[in-house]
């Protein structure tokens, strides 16, 4: 147990594109006790249904009709998801309800939430790593939370 000042309080997210899984750590670096405070999940629909059925069509310069591209209706339902997710982390942040946040997050999920880290949380991360581990029990999770710290 480190006993200079006051403890810190260490918050721990587990993200990924479907589940974001925030946890306070109640034990210390040495033995990281994390308890759940917050579970986002995103109940994603099939591209169909978030989808128009066809894309949309526009009439070209030679009076053609192209098709339009829709986008990723999936991939812009997980980073809405995502982003929603980080505006709780830094509403936290800014109220001081942590001092210290690591994140794990899957690659495509630290690209989406990178640019969301406001002043607050950025001041108080230290470390965002790509991995996925929204799967693993929470005795892993503590296991990579020690080695971190360590």
């Amino acid at each position: 147990m480190m006993g200079h000042g006051p403890q810190k309080t260490l918050w721990v997210a587990v993200m990924d594109g479907a589940k974001a899984l925030i946890y306070r750590n109640a034990g210390d670096a040495e033995y990281p006790v994390l308890k759940l405070v917050e579970a986002f999940k995103h109940e994603g629909e099939a591209s169909h249904d978030i989808g128009s059925d066809r894309p949309g069509r526009m009439a070209d310069q030679a009076k053609h009709r192209s098709a339009l591209d829709e986008g990723d209706p999936h991939g812009e339902a997980e980073a809405a998801f995502l982003a929603g997710a980080m505006e709780a982390l830094n509403a936290a942040a800014k109220k001081g309800d942590f001092d210290r946040l690591l994140i794990y997050a899957s690659k495509p999920a630290l690209g989406v939430i990178r640019p969301h880290f406001s002043a607050e949380l950025g001041e108080r991360l230290l470390d965002s790593i790509a991995l996925d581990i929204t799967h693993e029990p929470v005795d892993q999770i503590e296991k990579r939370v020690h080695a971190a710290l360590s």
